[in-house]
């Protein structure tokens, strides 16, 4: 009988000596296995002006894979949740709501200033910090305490255009055709070049705007343009939009000089457009023939996984996120703090140039005058600032 009693009292003991390792394996295991930091990244995905939306996202996803494969957050993952605004401002507002109910510390987006101006009415009450790839509208400037750009505002670059257009293409009648959808950009951007242009001596023969969702016949305006003796044409709406207009200017036989703003420069205008926009001018803020090794590899990153070139959003959107994980790491992955964390680092080393963010939450960039030739965009000089 007693040795069975001492035989209980051994298995008893394996059974709790069991019990505890076990216990304690599953608390190791819960320590090493951290939760993500999760991200929220919001845009245009699918319709038809989708492609800018669509280069930040993949420039986003490189740049955070990068961070992740060098050990993430102090050791912890990031998870990207994405969502898609629809190129609206309801979408935008839906879509941002949803990454807060998700859990995201933060939010990179949107890809259009008049979707960012939305999506801020539900980000910036729940104190979630926004950053944009390419929202650019002066009016974001110093407005929203919890949002903050890498492409700078345009009120300079669309003064400096304005400048370009008078003084060196001597063009003294133009028109400008823009598309009210994104209401917070285009007039705004109309608006600032147009004053700057009358100021030189210029005179506007049209200041139309056109809906891009309500299938504009560009016909009768490029006719009505024409007739006023329009000497340039200055296009401020997307890509496939751009394209289509200066296609409908060739056809009806005028050869007439055309400009447009940064938000047209992606692939799609050039493939869209074909032979058509040979000669197109535009500004920006994307120096895509710079020689920096950083942006060298990026290109080369990009290209060999999405088979094409990056554009100004692809590569702003790489920076956006590389921007917010560094900051991150001092924040702990928590959303407290993150704005003076980002304002605190001077000289982000962006894929082209480096740069700091000042209280408005804006940057400093320089701008550039592009053309397209052999169906590519080149860059012709730096574009003055101006006043």
């Amino acid at each position: 009988m007693e040795v069975y009693k001492q035989e209980f009292k051994l298995l008893w003991r394996v059974v709790v000596v069991s019990v505890v390792v076990g216990i304690l394996g599953l608390s190791f295991l819960g320590c090493t296995k951290k939760e993500p930091i999760r991200i929220g990244f919001v845009a245009d995905l699918t319709g038809k002006q989708a492609e800018l939306g669509v280069q930040e996202r993949n420039g986003v996803q490189l740049a955070l894979e990068k961070v992740n494969a060098a050990g993430g957050i102090k050791g912890r993952p990031i998870e990207l949740i994405i969502r898609d605004d629809l190129g609206n401002p309801d979408g935008a507002k839906k879509a941002d709501q949803e990454l807060i109910d998700s859990g995201v510390v933060a939010i990179i987006g949107h890809a259009t200033s008049g979707q960012t101006i939305a999506g801020l009415q539900v980000t910036n009450p729940a104190h979630i910090l926004m950053l944009s790839p390419s929202s650019s509208t002066p009016d974001l400037s110093g407005t929203f305490e919890y949002f903050m750009r890498v492409y700078p505002n345009f009120a300079d670059s669309a003064k400096g255009f304005a400048k370009h257009i008078y003084q060196n293409r001597k063009l003294t009648k133009l028109a400008i055709l823009y598309d009210i959808d994104n209401a917070a950009y285009a007039p705004k951007y109309g608006s600032i070049f147009a004053d700057k242009y009358r100021s030189l001596g210029g005179v506007l023969v049209g200041e139309i705007g056109f809906s891009a969702t309500a299938k504009t016949d560009f016909n009768p305006i490029l006719s009505e343009l024409r007739a006023n003796n329009a000497e340039g044409i200055l296009i401020i709406t997307s890509d496939v939009d751009a394209a289509m207009i200066v296609q409908r200017t060739r056809l009806i036989g005028w050869q007439v000089p055309l400009f447009a703003s940064a938000w047209a420069q992606t692939a799609t205008l050039i493939y869209s457009g074909g032979q058509n926009v040979e000669g197109m001018e535009i500004e920006e803020a994307y120096a895509f023939n710079s020689q920096s090794p950083d942006f060298l590899d990026f290109k080369r990153l990009y290209q060999d996984r999405f088979g094409q070139l990056p554009s100004f959003g692809a590569t702003f959107g790489y920076e956006t996120a590389m921007v917010l994980s560094s900051s991150l790491e001092k924040t702990n992955g928590d959303s407290l703090g993150l704005r003076q964390a980002i304002l605190e680092k001077k000289d982000f080393k962006g894929l082209i140039d480096s740069f700091s963010f000042n209280e408005d939450g804006d940057v400093v960039r320089p701008f550039y005058l592009s053309v397209i030739r052999d169906n590519q965009f080149i860059i012709v000089e730096p574009l003055a600032s101006t006043k």
